[in-house]
């Protein structure tokens, strides 16, 4: 029986695409599926606040929930960038 095997994805860690770069505690993009992530929880977070201000009555109403509305689009967004960014290394 002849098995043939075709990768098509590369095995090395070198040739791995990193979408984006850890700076301190932000994630910045470096790649093009980093910055369409990016853009896409951007304007997300614009739609959450023209949504929440139309139904509110109040400025520290439209605040607080927004303010909460975008604490978890960036969990999401770090957890994104953690899982798909450059690993961190420390020089001794």
């Amino acid at each position: 029986m002849l098995s043939l095997k075709i990768s098509i994805i590369p095995k090395s860690n070198n040739m791995k695409l990193h979408w984006f770069i850890r700076k301190g505690i932000f994630f910045l993009p470096s790649s093009m599926p980093g910055w369409i992530i990016f853009g896409v929880a951007a304007v997300y977070a614009v739609y959450l606040f023209i949504d929440i201000d139309g139904r509110s009555h109040s400025v520290s109403d439209t605040l607080i929930n927004w303010v909460f509305n975008c604490m978890i689009v960036w969990v999401i967004y770090s957890l994104v960038g953690y899982l798909t960014g450059k690993p961190v290394t420390r020089d001794p």
